[in-house]
C-alpha cells in the first residue's frame, strides 16, 4: 500500500521570546530589529500524495446446478465400471506426480474430473470406449487453451459450466438437436459435448484455420468450419438450438461484438440459446487479487465500466492472436447494464452469474427473441 508524503519538517532555532513563553527563562529583553532583515525562503510545496490504489476486492457467491441437473462431467463418470475407476486410480498412484495431485484433491467432484483425465491420459481402453472421449491432444504449434494431462479429457469444467447455465434456465442439453461452439479452437469443448450426446449434430468454428483443421481430422463426430472475423457464419437462418461461446466476447471490440450478437440472432432458431462469457467486475478484481494488471489501469477499466459501461483495449497488436490478425479482437469489458441497454428485447436473459467462470468472467445465458 502506497503512503502518503509527509510534509518535511523544518527545525529552526528557539528565539529569546519563545522560550520566556515556554517558561525556560525570566522575562527577555526586547530584541533588537535587525537593520536590513533578509526575507526568509519561502518553503518548497509538499509533492501531492500519492493516490491509494484502490480496493477493487469482490465477493461472488457460486452458484451451483440445479437439483435435478447431473453435470455433463458426472454423465461421463458414471458410464465407467467399478473395475474402470480402479485401474485409474492405479495408475495415478503408481507415478509420484499424479499420486500427490489425487491424493491431495478433496471432494468427489474434483476427484471425478482426475479419473476421467488421466484415465484419457493414460489411454485406458475402458476409459475412451464407454466415454466417447478421445486420447489424440493437438500439438505445440496448434492453438489449445489448456495442455498436459488435467487437460487431456478436453474442456470438463466449460462443458459443465454450458450445462448448468442451461439447467438454470430450464434448458435441458438432452433437448439439444443441433448446437455450435462459436470460437472453438481445437474443438477442447465440443470433444466433451460430443462424447456425453453424441445424437445432437455439433458444429464447431473458428478464425483459426490450423486449429480447425486439426480438430476436423482428429475429432470425429462434429462438423468444422474457419470463421470469417466479421460476420456472417456459413450457415442458414434458424438451424440451431443452442450457441456456447466461451471468452469470445470478452474479446471483441463493442461494435463488432453487436454485429455478432445480431448473427447469433440470425442463425439461432426462434426461443434458441446463447451461453456466453464476458469480462465484467468480477474479472477486475480476479486480476487485481492475481497482480495480473497494473493497478493504474485496472482503475481505468473500473472507471471506463461504471461511466460507460464497457472497456476496450487493442492488446494483441500487429502480430495477432495466433497468426489471426483483427484489430478488433482484444480485450473487452461489459457491464450487466451494457448487456440489457443493447441487446433487449431482441434477447431476453434468462441468466446472468457474476465471476461463474473460474471466479472471473461472467456467464449469460441469452433466448432469442
Amino acid at each position: 500500500m502506497s503512503s502518503l508524503a509527509r510534509r518535511p519538517r523544518i527545525r529552526r532555532a528557539v528565539s529569546g521570546t519563545a522560550r520566556w513563553a515556554l517558561g525556560l527563562v525570566g522575562e527577555p529583553e526586547p530584541e533588537p530589529e535587525p537593520a536590513n532583515p533578509a526575507p526568509e525562503p519561502e518553503p518548497e510545496p509538499a509533492p501531492p500524495p500519492e493516490e491509494p490504489a484502490p480496493d477493487l476486492s469482490r465477493e461472488v457467491l457460486p452458484c451451483g446446478p440445479s437439483a435435478e441437473h447431473e453435470s455433463i462431467s458426472d454423465l461421463l463418470y458414471h458410464r465407467l465400471g467399478e473395475q474402470d475407476v480402479l485401474e485409474v486410480q492405479e495408475r495415478i498412484l503408481a507415478e509420484e506426480g499424479p499420486r500427490q495431485l489425487y491424493e491431495g484433491t478433496e471432494g468427489e467432484k474434483l476427484r471425478r474430473f482426475l479419473i476421467l483425465a488421466f484415465g484419457v491420459w493414460f489411454e485406458l481402453p475402458g476409459v475412451l470406449e464407454k466415454t466417447g472421449l478421445t486420447a489424440a491432444q493437438p500439438p505445440e504449434e496448434i492453438h489449445a487453451m489448456a495442455r498436459g494431462p488435467l487437460a487431456a479429457a478436453g474442456g470438463l469444467y466449460e462443458a459443465d459450466m454450458v450445462a448448468d447455465a442451461l439447467a438454470h434456465a430450464g434448458i435441458a442439453m438432452a433437448d439439444v438437436a443441433c448446437g455450435l461452439d462459436f470460437g472453438c479452437s481445437s474443438g477442447r469443448v465440443l470433444r466433451v459435448l460430443r462424447a456425453a450426446y453424441p445424437g445432437a449434430s455439433w458444429r464447431g468454428c473458428d478464425p483459426n484455420a490450423p486449429a480447425i483443421e486439426w480438430a476436423r481430422e482428429h475429432l470425429a463426430g462434429v462438423e468444422f468450419f474457419v470463421s470469417g472475423n466479421a460476420p456472417p457464419l456459413a450457415l442458414e437462418d434458424g438451424t440451431l438450438d443452442v450457441v456456447c461461446a466461451i471468452s469470445i466476447w470478452s474479446h471483441f471490440e463493442p461494435a463488432l461484438g453487436l454485429r455478432w450478437f445480431d448473427e447469433m440472432h440470425r442463425v439461432l432458431r426462434p426461443g434458441g440459446h446463447l451461453v456466453c462469457t464476458t469480462h465484467g467486475l468480477s474479472t477486475i478484481a480476479h486480476d487485481a487479487t492475481r497482480e495480473l494488471r497494473p493497478p493504474a489501469q485496472l482503475l481505468d477499466i473500473a472507471r471506463s465500466v461504471y461511466r460507460r459501461n464497457q472497456w476496450y483495449g487493442a492488446e494483441f497488436g500487429e502480430e495477432g492472436d495466433w497468426g489471426v490478425v483483427n484489430p478488433d479482437w482484444g480485450t473487452a469489458f461489459l457491464s450487466p447494464e451494457w448487456m440489457l441497454a443493447q441487446l433487449c428485447p431482441r434477447w431476453r436473459v434468462l441468466e446472468f452469474e457474476a465471476g461463474r467462470n473460474h471466479g472471473n468472467q461472467d456467464v449469460y445465458v441469452l433466448e432469442r427473441a
